[in-house]
């Protein structure tokens, strides 16, 4: 970019009258220069531009502001504009070349959507997603029924009785209200399996995969979430648990409130900001988290802290419903954050961009190509 055109933007940056488009014009140019190596080139008296910047890009989204993050605020421009900007970190070498934004992908797929399956106590099994119907089934003490925001929600008329579960299938999402009132978000390729009604003296789920909870507060009735590997006791919070299979930890984040994590006779306590990991060797610990980013799917976004690419290519993969051939994975870490509701193509060129790899999808499986 011309040195004066760049002071221009700079004074409209910094009197506050710069457009969405001016903004993300000039974090473009951010993150190129920054992708060559190259030094910034802000005019004199311009100290501060980047807090001004994050300032007037938080109040038109509404949002508190971030952590002093440099990949935050090229997301913060992404979420006016589109742009997606990430920062990619190599091992061992920190700068690769730019790979020509040939199109790489040769099929492409779109974001995954809200669909799943419900199945009922009495072995009914409903697709959501798709039925108009407002009634999705009544049972005795029970009325199931999908809310205007699209979420199932439970409404209880007597004592019912039985399991019911949700599953969603990979490339989807949903959302349930059970009956006492806690919200769950399952997301891709996730489980859940719950009572009609809450009637023991615990509130007991079975999860699969990751969902996010909120949960109705009631002392006399602890919540507990079960997965293959530990198990999670609250009385009314909201918190995170990523339990798939193929991870190498499970983990879970809590945003408010309190909770309890055991596994295998071990057990911890948890306060707002912290995490605990369960390897699949059974070792138990907690270490401070990044709530936000453990969160983003339910936000509709993926963000990537020091994230390797395989653990990527996991994450795209359970959303967009491929397959990734993981062997030939180079050791990468990104920095980032890519909106969920883009195509693959985009996704992937994004990591192209940054990351001096070509991705190819053929028969729905991501590879790399050489």
């Amino acid at each position: 970019m011309e040195q004066e055109k760049l002071q221009h933007l700079f004074g409209k940056i910094s009197d506050g009258t710069a457009t969405d488009e001016e903004m993300a014009l000039y974090l473009r140019y951010c993150a190129s220069a920054e992708q060559e190596g190259e030094r910034m080139l802000p005019p004199p008296g311009t100290k501060g531009v980047e807090e001004r910047m994050l300032e007037a890009i938080h109040q038109r989204t509404g949002r508190g502001k971030p952590r002093r993050m440099r990949w935050y605020w090229y997301a913060a421009a992404a979420m006016l504009t589109g742009l997606i900007a990430l920062a990619v970190y190599l091992k061992p070498a920190r700068h690769a070349a730019r790979p020509a934004l040939a199109t790489a992908v040769q099929q492409d797929l779109p974001a995954g959507s809200d669909k799943a399956v419900l199945t009922l106590a009495n072995g009914k099994k409903i697709t959501l997603g798709t039925a108009d119907d407002e009634a999705l089934a009544r049972q005795a003490g029970l009325r199931v029924y999908r809310s205007d925001s699209g979420e199932i929600v439970y409404e209880a008329t007597g004592a019912g009785s039985g399991f019911h579960e949700i599953a969603t299938p990979r490339g989807g999402q949903y959302r349930v209200v059970l009956q006492d009132g806690s919200k769950v978000w399952l997301n891709a390729a996730s489980s859940l399996r719950y009572p009609a009604t809450f009637t023991g003296s615990t509130r007991t789920v079975q999860l699969k995969g990751e969902a996010y909870f909120e949960i109705a507060g009631n002392a006399r009735q602890p919540f507990i979430v079960q997965t293959p590997s530990q198990q999670v006791e609250v009385l009314g919070t909201h918190f995170n648990v990523n339990a798939y299979d193929d991870n190498t930890h499970t983990q879970t984040t809590l945003l408010e409130g309190r909770v309890k994590v055991s596994a295998g006779g071990n057990g911890l306590i948890l306060r707002p900001g912290e995490q605990a990991r369960l390897t699949h060797q059974g070792a138990l610990s907690k270490a401070p988290a990044d709530a936000n980013a453990a969160i983003a799917w339910k936000n509709g976004y993926f963000i990537f802290n020091e994230t390797y690419l395989t653990e990527v290519l996991q994450q795209l993969s359970r959303w967009y419903d491929v397959e990734a051939d993981l062997k030939t994975i180079p050791t990468m870490r990104y920095n980032g954050v890519i909106p969920r509701n883009v195509p693959l193509s985009k996704a992937l060129e994004m990591l192209e961009f940054t990351g001096g790899v070509k991705f190819s999808v053929n028969n729905n499986k991501i590879s790399i190509r050489h």
